[in-house]
Parts: structure tokens; sequence; C-alpha cells
């Protein structure tokens, strides 16, 4: 769980200096626009924005800030942007605060919304000498590092009420992913384009370029709209 998390570098960085911040949300703030990245033939009318942890999870830590503050601070100032830019583009936020939310239920707010678009923002756990981005979609890690980071995410159910109880119908297992791969395809391909977009776009803006990922993050396996985290 979160408790194992070694301090982040990158919390400090956010923390230290706010042009890094404002720069990842004004790189995703680019690709909610319907011109740039067409998700659908129409233009993209509901975008839901999760800000990982929050309340009793506090995520990872660093040396001045928690995870769940760097990812509601991201995701109120990406919401602000969108809307001061798109106001026609209905901004919906898993949480605003600092409160605990399901996993489950981040994702039925976006499928409840009927949302065109799903950013899920967290401050990955890493070593003193992790730096760059990374975006995940939905699918099968191909590493024992990308198989941890869904690992540890899905690992908050235990703080749940019933401790993860309504997860246990749900399968993770290779065979069970690549059919929901199969099943949510079209969304599946948006999800990967958006991210690939994403990722060039840091890269420009002079960020280190982890690449695309896919992991079984349980908030991704619910959702039934393009989605990232």
């Amino acid at each position: 769980m979160n408790m194992h998390c070694a301090k982040l570098p990158i919390l400090r960085e956010f923390k230290k200096n706010d042009f890094l911040l404002k720069l990842l949300v004004l790189l995703v703030v680019l690709f909610t626009c319907s011109k740039l990245f067409p998700l659908y033939s129409q233009q993209i009318k509901t975008v839901v924005i999760d800000a990982g942890h929050g309340g009793k999870d506090p995520g990872c830590h660093g040396n001045f800030a928690f995870e769940k503050d760097v990812c509601l601070s991201m995701a109120l100032k990406l919401g602000s942007l969108i809307k001061a830019k798109y106001p026609e583009i209905k901004i919906i936020y898993t949480r605003d605060k600092d409160v605990f939310v399901e996993l489950i239920e981040r994702a039925n707010i976006a499928n409840r919304a009927k949302a065109d678009l799903f950013i899920c923002i967290h401050a990955n756990a890493g070593s003193e000498g992790a730096y760059g981005t990374e975006t995940y979609v939905l699918g099968l890690h191909r590493t024992e590092a990308q198989q941890r980071v869904a690992e540890r995410e899905n690992s908050i159910i235990a703080l749940e009420d019933d401790k993860g109880a309504k997860y246990k119908e749900i399968d993770l297992s290779t065979d069970a992913i690549i059919i929901r791969q199969l099943q949510l395809k079209v969304f599946l391909d948006h999800s990967i384009l958006f991210a690939e977009k994403l990722q060039k776009e840091f890269k420009k803006f002079g960020r280190y370029d982890r690449g695309v990922k896919q992991a079984g993050f349980l908030v991704l396996y619910k959702t039934t709209m393009p989605s990232v985290l």
C-alpha cells in the first residue's frame, strides 16, 4: 500500500516550482478540445477529472506535500482552465476537496455522466532519481514495475468500508483483461491515441517521456469511455 511509497522528488518540485504544475495542466487542456483531439465526430461535451487518493488515503508523500493534495490541486486547475477556454464543456470532478472516494465510485461518476473523457491524475512513487511523465491505459502490464504501480493503486480498496469485498467478482487475470479490452476496443483505441498525444506534448515541452503504458487499474477497468491515468 501507499505507506511503502518512497519520498518523491517530483512532489518536492511541484511544491517549489509551480511552473511544472501549470505546465502539466496546460498540456492536458490542449487535447480536451475536439479540434485538436477528435475522440468522436462530435465535440467533447463532458470531461470527468479524477484527483487520485484523498481523505484517509494520502497517497505517496514528498518532503513538503502529500500526493492527494498535489493531485487535487492539479485537478482543480485543469478543470478551471478547460472551463475558461471552452465554457461549453461540462467539467465534473470525482472530488473537489480532501475526501475519500471509493475506486468504483470514481468510475461510476464518469459512467453516470456519460462522460466523453476520463482523466485520472496521480504522482507516482519512485527512487530519488525518478523523473519524467507516463500515461497509463487499461491493459496487460509489460513489466513488473508496471504491475507494482497498478497493485499499489488498487490496494487502496482495503481502506473502503467493506475492505474491498465488492471487487471480488472483478477478474484482473490476463484472459479477463483481454476480454475487457475487446469489449471496450473503440474506447481503448481513443485512450491510447489521447495518451500518445499527451506524452508527445510533454516531450515537446522538455519533460522526459516515460511512454504510454498498460496495466490493470480497477478505476480504468470500470469506466466506459476513453480513459487515462
